[in-house]
């Protein structure tokens, strides 16, 4: 059977191939200088003529090169393989971010097909090969699933290619599951599309995002069990104190809980010690939060002032004392010890599409953002910052962050203490009536 032929090829040019083209090879590695060349013009004229045309020839050739190296990436039955299939993906899903535009993926779960069904798999592929147009990809997601990927098309252009493959091979598609995964679920606001009035056997499932979610490896679970559970050991003391503190300076619960967005976009429940007033109103933090989100302005704190903080509550918030019952959360698998900051759901809510691949890693305790500048970063910064961290993720980089998160903290408190010390410096300087304000 004949290959793929790889449509997005040229597509994936500028996006995926970032490697620089060569230059090309200078007059002295062409014409050794032992060489002696019967051209009496001059060397300028021959550099001029030569190496401009042959600069555009190996540009040109270099990437051509590149392109026919794409459709090399073939697995079984002269589809895509799975990581390369995977390097589209993310390609598509970058590209449909940024310019605000739908893609579908359409998985067809095979692993209900005997081994010895290899024609009805083949006859299934050919079929769907038929179906797809050029600008499409067709590759392995996963051991047993095969995808179409299908940029430009939206949840409604999926069901019609759905509906296609269905009519003409009904008895086989029977056999095998067909899921739906369209970015334009997401953009309208509720990533899960409803099932109702969907062919049995076909679902649309939650959104892109959660379709190419990628799994939590393995050593980043080991550290997370093992750094969390030394954690709540070593500061049992320190949390036994705090919660008598809190006790005795303000009435109510010593743990704060709100609903935080995590993983996949799904909320869970978010523990840290309490260090405002309870039954405070959220209206001012977010209408705060919007501003920053939509105007990019840096991620700083209402510590100033702000009323709602008790005796003592902004040391616990300066220290990063108050996140530390965070660690519970990584034990139940929630967070991370490293990763995004959880975002509150009306945080959320103000997200462009692209600031949604942060919700592609566990949230974490710590992360790339805090130990770069925190809060003298803009939005935009720290979700660069966690989109890097989130491609970039290894053993090493956690344990680099773990350790520069100490002194990074030690910092901001001595930052915090030197602003007190300012203020209350030019404290004797205002005007009388300043406090009656």
């Amino acid at each position: 059977m004949d290959p793929v032929r790889p449509p997005v090829a040229h597509r994936c040019l500028h996006g995926l191939l970032s490697t620089p083209a060569p230059r090309a090879r200078s007059f002295k590695k062409e014409f050794p200088m032992n060489l002696k060349v019967k051209n009496h013009r001059s060397k300028n004229h021959r550099t001029e003529k030569n190496t401009q045309p042959q600069s555009r020839r190996s540009r040109s050739h270099q990437r051509w090169k590149q392109v026919f190296s794409l459709g090399s990436k073939i697995g079984p039955f002269g589809i895509y393989s799975e990581d390369f299939f995977e390097t589209l993906i993310r390609y598509e899903r970058t590209r449909s971010d940024r310019s605000d535009s739908p893609v579908t993926l359409v998985t067809v779960d095979v692993a209900g097909l005997e081994p010895s069904d290899g024609v009805d798999l083949e006859t299934l592929i050919e079929t769907i090969k038929k179906r797809i147009r050029s600008t499409d990809s067709l590759g392995w997601f996963g051991a047993a699933r095969i995808g179409a990927l299908f940029p430009g098309t939206d949840a409604s252009g999926a069901q019609t290619f759905i509906d296609a493959l269905v009519r003409d091979r009904p008895a086989l598609c029977g056999r095998v599951g067909l899921s739906s995964h369209s970015v334009s679920d997401e953009a309208a606001g509720d990533p899960r599309a409803a099932t109702a009035g969907c062919p049995d056997g076909i679902e649309f499932s939650d959104g892109f995002s959660n379709a190419v979610l990628p799994p939590v490896p393995r050593w980043k679970r080991a550290l997370d069990i093992f750094g969390s559970l030394c954690g709540l050991i070593v500061l049992a003391p320190l949390f036994l104190f705090v919660a008598v503190f809190i006790k005795i300076v303000s009435p109510g619960p010593v743990f704060f809980t709100q609903d935080r967005i995590g993983r996949g976009g799904h909320a869970f429940r978010f523990i840290k010690f309490r260090s405002m007033h309870p039954n405070n109103d959220q209206n001012l933090h977010a209408k705060y939060a919007a501003g920053f989100i939509q105007g990019n302005g840096k991620m700083e704190k209402l510590d100033d002032g702000d009323p709602r903080i008790f005796f003592g509550g902004k040391v616990l918030r300066v220290s990063c004392i108050d996140e530390l019952p965070q660690l519970y959360n990584i034990l139940k698998g929630d967070m991370s010890l490293v990763g995004p900051r959880p975002c509150i759901p009306y945080e959320a809510a103000e997200y462009h599409r692209w600031h949604r691949h942060r919700f592609d890693i566990l949230p974490g305790l710590t992360g790339l953002w805090q130990v770069s500048g925190k809060n003298k970063l803009s939005f935009a910064e720290m979700i660069r910052l966690d989109i890097k961290y989130q491609r970039t993720m290894s053993l090493a980089l956690d344990l680099w962050i773990i350790l520069r998160t100490i002194p990074t903290v030690f910092g901001l408190v001595g930052e915090a203490v030197i602003r007190r010390l300012k203020r209350l410096h030019a404290a004797p300087t205002d005007s009388p009536s300043a406090d009656h304000r």
